[in-house]
């Protein structure tokens, strides 16, 4: 999959990157450098490897974009990004999509188009004007994509949570068939009495219910670590395509790991004592469809 990242220059296009994929916080964003002409980064995701273009927004570098389209072939999904924090740049902004889009029409190509309105925050902004911004950057922006159905955003790298869900289901955007097992998978985890983590095996969350154990869509650099050694137990010891690893301790704490088809992993963390019949029952039918989850992708792949 190709993600263009698309917006002119200090719009925010790579901090967006860097809070989701670099493990970066908000602040240290902001010693982050303008890009020069553009960056591929590549990011593995449910087994396969995801490209992401960003393009810097300067001048010289969108003229040359712009001379030689055949860089904007190929893209699977284009995230415009659009500064709210400067509505004197909404008309630049406008000319720049427009362009793109001309380009994609000429060629009969029509990526899906994610369009962010971006700094969605009042960190050195009035709120005031942030709301103003928004409904004029919405008047200007809906028409130039009506043609390709735009899925539009309000983001903000100090809203990490809402950005990385909003990651996370466009990365899973060519799974269409997965999204209800992590819409069910979201609902159980609320309802069930222990911490759960579901990730891919690259330690990219998919969905949990604990505090602190992800950087945008990154595991916690332990937890990706632990995961990483038990799935080259698997492929190396077990010699098979799925494994379950058990751990307690003195004090009654229990671990465990389920690892399907190398390519998802479910880490289940309780107590002793702690789960209830309805909870234990609850864990089983989750275990049992993230299991169909993986045989979903794994056939998703041979195709």
């Amino acid at each position: 999959m190709k993600i263009s990242l698309i917006g002119l220059s200090g719009c925010g296009k790579t901090s967006l990157y860097s809070v989701i994929f670099a493990e970066k916080t908000p602040e240290e964003t902001k010693r982050l450098s303008p890009t020069i002409l553009y960056e591929t980064r590549r990011h593995p995701f449910l087994g396969l490897e995801i490209s992401i273009f960003d393009f810097g927004g300067q001048d010289q570098y969108i003229k040359e974009y712009l001379d030689k389209p055949k860089i904007f072939m190929g893209t699977d999904v284009l995230i415009p990004v659009v500064d709210l924090h400067d509505p004197n740049s909404f008309d630049k902004s406008k000319k720049y999509f427009e362009d793109v889009i001309k380009l994609y029409k000429e060629h009969y190509h029509k990526p899906k188009i994610c369009l962010f309105y971006h700094k969605y925050d009042t960190e050195d902004y009035q709120k005031e004007l942030l709301d103003t911004n928004i409904i004029k950057a919405r008047e200007i922006f809906t028409e130039i994509f009506k043609d390709y159905e735009p899925k539009t955003f309000l983001t903000s790298i100090y809203d990490g949570q809402n950005l990385t869900k909003i990651f996370r289901d466009i990365l899973m955007g060519s799974y269409s068939e997965l999204k209800g097992h992590i819409e069910k998978a979201e609902k159980h985890l609320q309802e069930i009495n222990a911490r759960i983590i579901i990730s891919d095996i690259s330690g990219n969350v998919l969905v949990h219910n604990v505090q602190g154990v992800s950087s945008g869509l990154s595991l916690r650099a332990d937890l990706r670590d632990f995961i990483s050694s038990c799935n080259v137990i698997r492929e190396n010891v077990f010699l098979s395509d799925s494994a379950e690893f058990k751990g307690n301790s003195e004090e009654g704490k229990e671990l465990q790991l389920y690892i399907f088809k190398y390519i998802l992993a479910v880490l289940i963390m309780k107590s002793e004592g702690e789960l209830d019949p309805e909870s234990s029952e609850k864990i089983r039918v989750l275990l049992k469809d993230m299991k169909l989850f993986s045989d979903i992708i794994v056939s998703i792949h041979s195709e």
